[in-house]
């Protein structure tokens, strides 16, 4: 019975995570044509430099069908590009274009106007305690996916 109340603590806190992000961003995003997730992907692009599609999907958590559905979306838009390396055509590299460049910034300077008061009024010792505790929970979930029961104590 303590898994499933585990379960269902994290299900809803996963829930309240998403859907406050989602709340937060979402109407912002949009105004410019992109999805949340759209949004993350440009974003990685202009923190990380230029990914490869597998890197970049291994990063954002999306499979290789659907990161390439969702790059060949952006690529159209006119966010990203496609660099192929001459001397292996099977490497293809994706970088910001101008237009993706402009509009991260665009989303930024909005982000910045509608919170940056209030993450300003946040000490570091919060922000500290947030993502500790986010690295707790990552970290405890990750072992517990690898977790493989002693058959002997059954």
């Amino acid at each position: 019975m303590k898994g499933m109340v585990f379960e269902n603590e994290i299900w809803d806190f996963l829930r309240t995570i998403s859907e406050c992000m989602a709340n937060a961003f979402r109407p912002i995003v949009e105004e410019y044509g992109l999805t949340i997730m759209q949004t993350r992907i440009l974003v990685e692009i202009k923190e990380g430099g230029p990914h490869t599609i597998g890197s970049l999907g291994a990063i954002v958590g999306i499979t290789g069908g659907n990161a390439s559905s969702m790059f060949k979306k952006l690529e159209k838009a006119g966010f990203l590009r496609r660099i192929r390396n001459p001397e292996d055509e099977r490497y293809v590299q994706l970088a910001l274009t101008e237009v993706g460049e402009e509009t991260i910034k665009k989303i930024e300077d909005v982000l910045e106007q509608k919170y940056g008061a209030f993450l300003k009024n946040k000490d570091k010792e919060e922000f500290q305690t947030i993502f500790e505790c986010m690295g707790k929970v990552s970290s405890f979930l990750m072992e517990m996916s690898k977790f493989i029961p002693d058959k002997t104590m059954e």
